[in-house]
């Protein structure tokens, strides 16, 4: 997933170094991008919390702003919390973290945001309230960056640095803590809510309901999680990433629309499928119409044997996705089969999940229902026969990778998609804004670009696969690049599956496969060594997410050998961590790959922040960009090479400004889900909605970890 971000490494980094190597990206689904504009030495005043926005505005020190999904609630004294800070979190900020994120920083690529460690206290107490969690201290940001992101791990290693963050933030908490108010609850924790309740409920609100509606009016509960006695905070973290689940996956909704509570007992909802599925810019009108097959071409090509979810072997992989193409009409429209269609999907489950095996468990043990018996021997629940979703299980069945593919209509390559999509290509290569960064969530260095749609933004990365047994410092230490943008900044667009001709400028020659081991860039056409991750926004203005392969089809997930989740590699050592090879070695890392949840884990606030470091570094003299066997060596004293990446590649400071203006459009989306799903007047979540409430029903209903679950 398109993810932006300083990376994983656990390199300790010294604050009163400024370093040149601040970057970010990673999960889109790509897992996204930025950091705002360059900050000053002397940071302004912090402009004040815009509450009516759901969001915050924070100066960035240089007389613009940056957004962030926060908003102080009410009763909160700030005056207390920043004495606070100052004797407790700050010391730790300002020793490990000030080389970065402080107005200090006067590289061209600036003070990278969150500003929670900038020389002016108050800027930075403005920031660090931003990534604290004060009824959860272990869950504040700044803690999991550590502990889970191994983020720049400024201890012997990235346990022990979490640890200091812990004790830090728990300090500061502890002097705050009769500010930080209880979470109101529907229902007393003690109260146990029965399934007949739920029925009786559910029968009450269908007695009120037009005959007419009733076939699109379904419900879900949150019923399990209140009585398994989860917080009220986490509560009101299922319920935002409910909404957030059903409106992401909603491709051409034209608005929020959110759940509503039956009884104002803040557990049971009910939500019209019409409102997310019943819009669509796809012909339905054949008889014979139906989802796509989402099946993962590693499983079509390498599994032989696996079933579609109607039980139907799919044709060999290239030509499986060669015929999924949307036949099109001039505009969306409202579509009853649609929704109807995408409900039925959703009630199969995960059923076509990318497994070694020739089925994959539907895990739909929360649909509520009597079960029948599909063509492939799976159970599910048919429409007609639905009592129910649980809550959590219906946000895990949305993002499951290939229900969420499905319902939202990816088809089957990359060309078709951005026909779809809109994407702006009217000043040819031009139309793009293009970025490299060399630490992100890759492995290796991140190339990707920005485009405009109808609906917004559309942002696309080229990610190369890795090989080796080292860390990517020591490769490019020892003059071993393989990223090919430092040796070739000026993209070849190709053919191949990315179009029709090469100016359709959907597909960027890489690596060719099997040469990538020696870095050598030859721009050749054909199968590339690389994967793409796709985040696009929305007409609600929530983003989406899609992968695709090397062949750009398609694909459920994303290799570890290009991008990792350090979610899931939670309980992998650092130094494993860090290792590049994939899996079959002896400390390799598992062969738990990206999907949805990732890319809404990263993406948590929108858009990630990062730098343009080809372009910087080159405005900086070019010192610092990779030059080795496979380097930059060649074009840095070109001056026609060099106009060219300049009128290419922004700088920072430009790119900011845009992958700011993208985090408002989201952030202003997810206000519009927080302001109506969460209970109480702290409107905000402190942990990803979705991440959250899909690993407590993974662990609930016991569901398998899987490759790509």
């Amino acid at each position: 997933m398109l993810a932006v971000g300083k990376g994983v490494s656990s390199r300790k980094r010294k604050g009163a170094k400024v370093t040149n190597r601040t970057t970010l990206i990673t999960c889109l689904a790509l897992c996204g991008l930025v950091l705002l504009a360059v900050v000053g030495a002397t940071a302004e005043p912090p402009a004040a919390t815009t509450k009516k926005l759901g969001f915050s505005e924070l100066s960035n020190g240089r007389g613009g702003t940056n957004v962030e999904a926060f908003v102080i609630p009410d009763g909160f004294d700030k005056a207390k919390s920043l004495a606070a800070f100052k004797e407790t979190l700050y010391p730790v900020l300002r020793a490990n973290c000030s080389g970065c994120h402080s107005t200090e920083n006067k590289l061209g690529s600036g003070a990278q945001a969150p500003l929670h460690a900038d020389v002016d206290v108050n800027l930075a107490h403005e920031y660090a309230l931003t990534r604290v969690n004060f009824r959860e201290p272990e869950n504040s940001k700044f803690v999991v960056r550590m502990v889970i992101d191994r983020h720049n791990c400024f201890a012997e290693n990235c346990g022990v640095a979490g640890k200091q963050m812990l004790a830090a933030v728990t300090a500061w908490r502890d002097r705050v803590s009769d500010m930080v108010r209880p979470v109101p609850r529907s229902v007393e924790q003690s109260t146990k809510i029965t399934e007949e309740q739920i029925l009786a409920w559910i029968e009450a609100d269908k007695a009120k309901t037009p005959a007419a509606a009733r076939e699109f009016i379904k419900y879900t509960s949150f019923h399990e999680l209140h009585n398994a006695g989860v917080s009220a905070q986490n509560l009101n973290d299922a319920r935002a990433g409910l909404s957030k689940a059903l409106n992401g996956s909603a491709r051409w909704a034209p608005k929020i629309v959110n759940p509503v509570d039956v009884n104002g007992k803040g557990i049971l909802y009910r939500f019209d499928i019409r409102d997310y599925w019943g819009y669509t810019l796809i012909d339905t009108s054949a008889p014979d119409f139906d989802l796509f097959n989402t099946l993962s071409d590693d499983d079509i090509g390498f599994a032989g044997g696996k079933v579609d979810r109607n039980g139907k072997t799919p044709p060999p992989v290239f030509e499986n996705f060669v015929v999924q193409q949307n036949k099109l009409k001039p505009e969306v429209t409202r579509d009853d089969k649609f929704a109807r269609l995408a409900w039925a999907r959703v009630l199969r489950g995960n059923v076509e999940a990318a497994t070694n095996d020739l089925t994959s468990p539907p895990n739909i043990n929360g649909f509520v229902g009597p079960r029948k018996i599909a063509g492939n021997k799976q159970e599910y629940v048919d429409p007609a026969d639905l009592k129910y979703v649980e809550a959590a299980q219906l946000t895990y069945t949305l993002t499951r990778p290939d229900v969420y593919n499905a319902i939202l209509a990816v088809p089957g390559y990359f060309w078709m998609f951005e026909q779809e999509l809109g994407v702006d290509k009217s000043k040819g290569m031009d139309s793009y804004d293009y970025m490299v960064t060399q630490r992100a969530i890759t492995i290796d260095g991140r190339f990707y670009y920005r485009a405009q749609t109808p609906n917004g933004y559309y942002w696309k990365t080229f990610d190369i696969f890795t090989s080796g047994d080292t860390d990517i410092e020591k490769q490019y230490a020892a003059g071993k690049v393989t990223m090919p943008m430092w040796q070739q900044p000026i993209p070849k667009f190709i053919k191949e599956q990315g179009g029709t001709t090469p100016e359709d400028l959907t597909y960027v020659a890489m690596l060719p496969l099997g040469t990538y081991a020696d870095g050598k860039y030859t721009g050749q056409a054909g199968g590339q060594a690389s994967a793409e991750e796709v985040i696009w926004s929305l007409p609600n203005g929530l983003q989406a997410y899609a992968i695709f392969g090397a062949w750009a089809q398609r694909r459920h997930d994303a290799f570890t050998q290009i991008v990792r989740d350090p979610r899931l590699q939670r309980y992998v050592a650092d130094k494993t961590n860090s290792n590049l090879t994939g899996t079959g070695r002896p400390g390799a890392v598992t062969d738990q790959r990206l999907g949805v949840q990732s890319c809404a884990g990263c993406h948590a606030d929108g858009m990630k922040r990062s730098n343009n470091n080809l372009r910087d570094w080159l405005d900086e003299g070019g010192a610092q960009i990779p030059h080795g066997n496979n380097g930059a060596g060649a074009w840095v004293n070109d001056p026609a090479t060099v106009k060219r990446v300049r009128e290419l590649y922004k700088p920072s400071s430009e790119m900011r400004v845009k992958m700011e203006n993208d985090r408002r459009i989201y952030l202003d989306a997810m206000a519009k889900i927080n302001q109506a799903m969460i209970l109480g007047a702290d409107k905000n979540t402190y942990v990803e909605p979705i991440v959250w409430t899909t690993e407590w029903a993974q662990k609930h209903y016991k569901y398998p970890v899987a490759r790509s679950n």
